[in-house]
C-alpha cells in the first residue's frame, strides 16, 4: 500500500515536465564544448546541465527517460550540492539497444572476437571520467527496461549516485562518508548478502538429470558432495528442496546454497557503498542475490544503517519522489507512447552466456568448501601438510623452518600461497593454486 502515493507523485512531476524533456540534433557548440563526433552522434537532450547525447538509433522516448530521471534526482538534492554537479557539464553517453559500447567513438577497441563480445557485454553501464568531465554510459534496454534489459534496479540512478558524490561532496561531506562507512566495518553490517549461486547451464527443453548436470559443470567438485547437496537441501530446484533423482529444463530455477555470511555490494569501499545507500533512499536496489541483502528501500535503510540514512537525508532531503519501473509508467506523461510489450527485446549470444556463467562458477567457487564443511567432506582443493615438513612439489621457502618441527606457526591461503603469520615468516610455494590447506 505505501507504494500507491509514490507512484502517483511520479506520475504527477513526469506529466509537470514532459515539455522540458526535448530531442534534438546535436548542435555544433554541443559537439565542440563535450569534444563529441558528429558522424556518429545525432540527437541531444539537455537537462539540469547534463547533457545526453546518443546515435540515431536511440529511440526520444529513452533521451525523455533518462532526462526525467536525471530531473527528479537534481531537484531533491540540497541546492549547493546540485549547483556543484551542474557546474561539472556531465555528459550522459546512451547505448542503442542494438549498438555495442565499442561503436561509441570515446569506447573503441581493439579487442576481436569473442573478446570484443565479452568487453561488450560488460561494459554497458558505468561512469567513468573523459578529461576531467564525468561522464555516465548506460544502454537503451536497461534505462527503459526492456525484455532483456534490468528490470531489477536502476543503474542509472546507481552511477548517478558515484556523480553525486564525486562531483558534489566537499571535503566535510567526504570525511563524513569515510566515518559512516567506517561505521559499517565497525558494526558488521551489509554482510547479509545470500550466498547461493543461480545455476543456469541447463538449456534443454526435455529434462535432464541435474546431478550429472552439476557433476559435468563442477568436474573440480565432488561427486559424493553434489549428490549430498541435493538429498539434503543444499541444491534447490524452484526454491524447493529436491533430491539426487531429480531432473530438470531450461526453464527451471536452481540455485546454489552455500550458507553463512555475504558481503553485500555496498561494504567493499565507501565509493560503492555511497552509490547503494543512495539507491535505497529512492526505493531501487536489488534484493538477496550475490551482491546484496534484503535492504532496498528508505524506511528499510532508516531502521537498518540510521548512519547511512542520515547522511543521505542531509545530501539528498526527504523527498516524496521515489523511482517507480518505467513499465509501471507506461502511457502516462512522457511515457504516453511507451508500450513495453511492444518494446524491444535484448538476448545475449550463446558464448556471452557461456562466459557470464563461467565468470560466477569463478565467483563462487571458493564458497563451495562451506559445503564440504557442512557435510564434514574433505575437500579436493585442500592439501595436506604434515608438521611443516617439506612434501612433494613445494618449495620451502620459510626461514629456519627445520627449527620449528611441531609447526605451530600460523599460517593462512592467499592467492594459493602458504603465507607464515608468525615466527617464522615466509611462504610455501607449490605449482597448483590452492586455496585451503590443512596441517
Amino acid at each position: 500500500m505505501k507504494l500507491i502515493p509514490f507512484y502517483l507523485v511520479g506520475i504527477a512531476a513526469c506529466f509537470s515536465t514532459s515539455a522540458a524533456y526535448e530531442v534534438k540534433p546535436l548542435s555544433e557548440s554541443q559537439a565542440r564544448e563535450y569534444k563529441l563526433d558528429t558522424g556518429f552522434y545525432k540527437k541531444a537532450t539537455e537537462v539540469q546541465d547534463i547533457l545526453i547525447v546518443t546515435s540515431g538509433k536511440v529511440a526520444d522516448l529513452a533521451h525523455h527517460e533518462t532526462a526525467y530521471q536525471f530531473d527528479m534526482l537534481m531537484r531533491n538534492i540540497k541546492p549547493p550540492i546540485a549547483e556543484a554537479i551542474r557546474k561539472k557539464r556531465v555528459l550522459c553517453l546512451l547505448i542503442g539497444h542494438n549498438e555495442f559500447t565499442s561503436q561509441l567513438p570515446q569506447f573503441t577497441t581493439n579487442k576481436k572476437g569473442e573478446e570484443l563480445d565479452f568487453y561488450n557485454w560488460r561494459q554497458r553501464g558505468f561512469l567513468t571520467r573523459i578529461g576531467s568531465r564525468p561522464t555516465v554510459v548506460f544502454a537503451e534496454e536497461d534505462v527503459m527496461e526492456y525484455e532483456g534489459g534490468m528490470k531489477l534496479e536502476s543503474i542509472l540512478i546507481h552511477e548517478f549516485g558515484h556523480v553525486v558524490h564525486g562531483a558534489g561532496f566537499d571535503e566535510a561531506l567526504q570525511k563524513r562518508l569515510t566515518n559512516t562507512f567506517e561505521n559499517v566495518q565497525k558494526t558488521g553490517i551489509w554482510n547479509d548478502g545470500r550466498a547461493a549461486q543461480r545455476y543456469r547451464r541447463i538449456k534443454s527443453k526435455k529434462p535432464v538429470n541435474l546431478l550429472e548436470a552439476l557433476k559435468e559443470s563442477f568436474p573440480t567438485e565432488s561427486p559424493k558432495l553434489i549428490r549430498k547437496c541435493l538429498d539434503r537441501g543444499d541444491i534447490l530446484v524452484n526454491d524447493k528442496k529436491t533430491t539426487a533423482k531429480v531432473k530438470v529444463n531450461k526453464d527451471d530455477k536452481i540455485l546454489i546454497v552455500f550458507g553463512g555470511d555475504k558481503r553485500c555490494y555496498a561494504s567493499r569501499n565507501r565509493a560503492e557503498y555511497w552509490a547503494e545507500i543512495y539507491q535505497c533512499w529512492y526505493n531501487t536496489n536489488r534484493t538477496m542475490d550475490h551482491d546484496h541483502n534484503h535492504i532496498h528501500t528508505r524506511e528499510q535503510l532508516i531502521k537498518y544503517d540510521p548512519m547511512g540514512a542520515k547522511l543521505c537525508e542531509d545530501v539528498l532531503g526527504k523527498p516524496n519522489w521515489r523511482f517507480v519501473s518505467p513499465r509501471l509508467r507506461a502511457g502516462q506523461g512522457h511515457l504516453k507512447n511507451y508500450d513495453p510489450s511492444n518494446a524491444p527485446k535484448v538476448e545475449d549470444l550463446p558464448h556471452i552466456k557461456k562466459a557470464a556463467n563461467d565468470y560466477y562458477d569463478k565467483y563462487w567457487k571458493v564458497f563451495w568448501q562451506r559445503l564440504y564443511d557442512k557435510h564434514e567432506m574433505p575437500s579436493p582443493h585442500t592439501r595436506s601438510l604434515f608438521n611443516g615438513k617439506d612434501l612433494t612439489g613445494w618449495k620451502v621457502d620459510v626461514p629456519h623452518l627445520d627449527e620449528h618441527p611441531d609447526g605451530k606457526a600460523p599460517f593462512v591461503a592467499r592467492d594459493g600461497m602458504l603465507v607464515s603469520l608468525g615466527s617464522p615468516g615466509g611462504h610455501l610455494v607449490h605449482n597448483e593454486v590452492n586455496q585451503n590447506y590443512r596441517l
